[in-house]
């Protein structure tokens, strides 16, 4: 089963494809689409969209794990924004037939720290460790979250996984 994270952002959206086979997961790709402010936002959306679709077609993946849009009453501006990437995420999903999974954050870090409140630090360490990967300061703290997504669902998706009880 191939798995993809995403980590939505107008600025920086996140990936990660993992695959999983029983008990054993494997990275696949990983990495960041960045759009650029001085662009206008529907061209910033287009290369979100276009991009992402590129991904979807080219690994033909089962299914796409989102974190659900959380809007801090202090930055409702960020979550407009944020809302409109995860619009461009979702529009591609649909137009590829991909099932799209959508959890809280709190639901993520519990999955793979045990705690529903880990810093994104400590996500990325068990992120790192899970995929066997050097854990240093080279991958950007998006893309270690896209790929905490995709493991967190698997997790939460095999009804033989323990972690399904979290």
């Amino acid at each position: 089963m191939l798995i993809l994270g995403i980590d939505p952002g107008l600025n920086t959206t996140g990936y990660g494809i993992i695959q999983k086979d029983k008990n054993n997961i494997k990275i696949i790709e990983a990495g960041y689409i960045r759009t650029s402010a001085k662009e206008s936002i529907e061209k910033r959306l287009l290369k979100i969209y276009s991009e992402l679709t590129d991904i979807l077609k080219k690994f033909k993946v089962d299914a796409v794990a989102v974190e659900k849009l959380y809007a801090h009453y202090k930055h409702p501006i960020t979550a407009c924004l944020l809302g409109h990437a995860r619009g461009a995420i979702c529009l591609a999903c649909a137009q590829n037939k991909i099932k799209l999974f959508e959890y809280a954050a709190t639901k993520i870090k519990k999955a793979l720290s045990g705690r529903g409140h880990a810093s994104k630090l400590q996500i990325r360490y068990m992120v790192l460790n899970m995929l066997k990967l050097k854990n240093d300061d080279s991958i950007p703290l998006d893309v270690t979250d896209a790929l905490s997504l995709a493991i967190a669902h698997s997790y939460l998706e095999d009804k033989s996984s323990i972690y399904r009880l979290l």
